[in-house]
């Protein structure tokens, strides 16, 4: 709460001063990325106790030879996740996915993409602001080797928004290290010109 309360006090001279890797008017960092992270943020206010809590599996989610067997869901946190960045939506994107770690209970290893340092030492201030105690978050510098190292020196988690072939890389280094990993990796989206 105190972050997005931080973000909405600050989110036009945020959308005003972020220094993206391209040109981009203001009202639209503004619109695309302090808006719903702020939006994500709200979210995990009202639903993250729900959605972390211990819940039974319904019966009829249970393979048939576990009829009669209670079962129970425990979430658990990671321990240290890397969240790989993006440079398109630099804000936003990283922000959502530290946020809902942080949430869960992990600290998180932040390595922005090109041009992002920026965005990430506001999600940085911000969140030390708010009351998120020293050393739950950190930055690592742009370069990718700085990510690979991180996965290298042992992570428990990799969240990576990026390309196929930023994937790909990611991927056969945490495959060494057996660490897990979710993936948001570019595509090709439907243009419809009428």
């Amino acid at each position: 709460r105190g972050f997005r309360h931080g973000l909405a006090a600050e989110g036009e001279n945020i959308a005003a001063e972020l220094h993206l890797p391209f040109d981009r008017d203001p009202a639209v960092t503004l619109s695309a990325e302090v808006i719903p992270l702020a939006d994500a943020c709200r979210y995990l206010e009202r639903n993250a106790e729900r959605l972390l809590r211990p819940k039974g599996a319904k019966r009829s989610d249970r393979p048939i030879w576990l009829t009669g067997v209670n079962v129970t869901i425990h979430r658990e946190p990671h321990g240290v996740v890397l969240v790989l960045g993006t440079w398109n939506f630099p804000l936003f994107l990283p922000g959502v996915q530290i946020l809902q770690a942080l949430v869960a209970g992990n600290a998180v290893v932040y390595k922005p993409g090109t041009g992002a340092t920026g965005a990430a030492a506001v999600l940085q201030r911000l969140l030390l602001r708010s009351g998120l105690p020293a050393g739950l978050l950190q930055l690592l510098p742009e370069g990718p080797e700085f990510g690979e190292a991180a996965i290298k020196v042992g992570v428990d988690f990799v969240l990576l928004t990026g390309s196929a072939a930023t994937g790909r890389r990611v991927l056969a280094n945490a495959a060494e290290q057996l660490t897990p990993c979710a993936m948001e990796l570019s595509g090709c989206d439907s243009v419809f010109i009428g």
